[in-house]
């Protein structure tokens, strides 16, 4: 149901699930097969879509959903989706990945503001700082 990711700059491994919830993206990507023999998931036609130790492109995003009922909202875990090689249904799409990245540059200026507040507070005023 996916394949395997080492991200070696950042120490993490990680799978990247060819398995959807939408149906149509389900069916496409159900369409790779694994070829023993040239340790490869390829399409129907026969090509390979992805090799063992290919290079590929993934996007990290935290996933803040609950697994289930039983485990606390506040735990998170990374999610990997793949963005090259495009392979229809399994990849994310061009616009989706622009959409991503204006979203990720847009959270990017009150994290740096709340952070540079908590610096603030424990460098200069120590006595107020109650829990960091």
């Amino acid at each position: 149901n996916g394949f395997g990711v080492l991200i070696h700059n950042y120490g993490i491994e990680g799978v990247v699930y060819t398995t959807s919830k939408d149906p149509a993206a389900a069916a496409a990507a159900a369409a790779l097969t694994y070829d023993q023999a040239a340790h490869a998931l390829v399409t129907p036609s026969g090509e390979p879509a992805i090799s063992l130790f290919q290079r590929v492109r993934v996007v990290l995003q935290v996933d803040d959903k609950p697994v289930s009922a039983n485990v606390s909202s506040m735990r998170r875990k990374l999610s990997l989706r793949l963005v090259e090689p495009q392979i229809p249904g399994l990849s994310i799409a061009v616009g989706e990945l622009a959409a991503l990245r204006a979203a990720a540059a847009a959270a990017k200026p009150a994290a740096a503001a709340e952070e540079s507040r908590i610096v603030e507070l424990v460098t200069k005023h120590p006595d107020q700082v109650q829990n960091v």
